[in-house]
């Protein structure tokens, strides 16, 4: 019964299955708009001959012999038929796809790519060596969804002509190139933009106010030469969508504002390192309901707020304070944030003792009820004094990243791994120790 009644189905679906065949052939037979083929032959026009391997994808766009892109062409490219037009005697095939494998092709980026691709949603020439500026004066098409130029040698400005506000870009990479120029302010115009990359050009002057933007997640201007007010130094310069803030080496200025870290409720990662941001860490970086990752080392960072509820809703699992100008005892409601792991307190001017409950987290084998063990935990350069909680001396070497060296440790021999590196500063520099030792510190549950 089973047989016969898949017979049946199969009989049923043949004419089905001869209409897609057909349609699939008829596709197949479809030539390349000439239009879409003249603007990739303009592309390996623009390549050097001498960069093109014979191994690489571009060697294989043979357009001297006359074959059609769409069909013959093996690697690079992807096509399709756009809807309505399958069953015209004049349809074509419409380029969609354009991805050049990083082969070391050197030459420019014609405008004709951006200009004559209508049905183009992906361009990527990732990991080439394209130089020169982009094309100016011509809009990407609304149909472009991804474009990626990062790893390349692109320079100039990044023209702002690119940007419009029928844009469905989502995507935008642009790293790793030689770009000059402030950052365009008509990127704020791509409401539909998710990801932008702008990290390791010549960017210079302030961000724009992207606040506008309300699909974007992920942003990262590293390694530019941006200055200004940083992007979390006030409401509004940010959309409530970012999820991933990353703007290490810049001149960024300016505070945290715990107003701005508070309207950006989903912010799952910070990294503002080496910068100059200066001022107060707000204890809204501790009270963030999503934030995990705190980066804001090598800054003028002068003080930290304390967490409002001693720490315990804090879903920080990273914290990165480290080479800045703070002061005063170390702050105590660290020990207390339940998922923290990673902690670098270093090159600061901390002083007074080492808290107890820092000793325990670190000397902890395994995760409790109450939080897990601290993995790493940076105190070097500092001035913290008194004696080592009993918690360290039992630390055996490999169970967790400490360092306690270049403090006023005079009880921190070199027999303790943490205590290795450079020596203790000298008594002289030393501060009077005052160490205060807190009765809730000795109350913490053990596992």
């Amino acid at each position: 019964m089973a047989t016969v009644s898949r017979f049946h189905l199969r009989l049923a679906l043949l004419p089905l299955l001869l209409l897609l065949a057909l349609r699939r052939t008829a596709a197949a037979a479809l030539p390349t708009f000439p239009g879409d083929k003249a603007a990739l032959a303009a592309l390996k026009s623009a390549v050097a001959a001498s960069s093109i391997p014979p191994y690489s994808c571009l060697a294989s766009w043979d357009f001297a012999a006359g074959r059609d892109p769409c069909a013959a062409f093996p690697c690079g490219i992807r096509c399709y038929t756009p809807p309505g037009t399958a069953n015209s005697s004049s349809s074509y095939l419409r380029v969609m796809a354009v991805a050049l494998d990083p082969a070391g092709y050197s030459g420019s980026l014609p405008a004709a790519v951006f200009s004559s691709l209508p049905f183009l949603a992906s361009l990527s020439l990732a990991g080439n060596r394209f130089h020169g500026a982009l094309p100016g004066g011509v809009p990407l098409q609304p149909s472009l969804r991804v474009l990626d130029l990062s790893g390349n040698a692109f320079s100039g400005a990044i023209p702002a002509s690119l940007f419009a506000a029928n844009s469905g870009l989502q995507e935008l990479y642009l790293s790793r190139n030689a770009f000059s120029g402030e950052v365009p302010p008509q990127l704020a115009l791509l409401g539909g933009l998710t990801r932008l990359e702008l990290q390791q050009n010549g960017l210079a002057g302030p961000l724009p106010r992207l606040g506008a933007m309300r699909s974007l997640s992920h942003l990262d201007v590293s390694a530019n030469a941006l200055s200004g007010s940083s992007p979390l130094a006030a409401p509004g310069l940010l959309p409530p969508s970012i999820l991933s803030v990353v703007a290490r080496n810049n001149s960024f200025s300016g505070q945290v504002s715990a107003a701005a870290l508070a309207a950006l409720t989903d912010l799952r990662v910070l990294d503002l390192t080496g910068n100059a941001v200066s001022g107060v860490l707000p204890a809204a970086a501790f009270a963030h309901p999503s934030l995990q990752q705190l980066r804001l080392g090598s800054n003028r960072l002068e003080s930290v707020e304390d967490a409002p509820d001693g720490g315990a809703s804090s879903q920080l699992v990273e914290l990165d304070l480290s080479g800045n100008v703070l002061a005063g005892k170390l702050p105590g409601c660290l020990g207390a944030m339940p998922r923290l792991a990673a902690v670098a307190l270093d090159r600061n001017r901390f002083t007074g003792g080492i808290p107890d409950r820092y000793a325990v987290r670190v000397a902890a084998e395994e995760a409790t009820e109450q939080w897990v063990p601290f993995a790493r935990l940076m105190l070097q350069g500092n001035y913290l004094c008194g004696a080592l909680p009993s918690q360290l001396r039992q630390l055996k070497e490999g169970s967790a990243v400490v360092s306690l060296a270049d403090n006023c440790l005079p009880r921190c021999p070199r027999k303790f791994f943490f205590c290795q590196g450079a020596p203790q500063k000298d008594h002289a520099t030393c501060p009077k120790c005052e160490t205060l030792v807190r009765h809730q510190e000795n109350l913490l549950q053990m596992p």
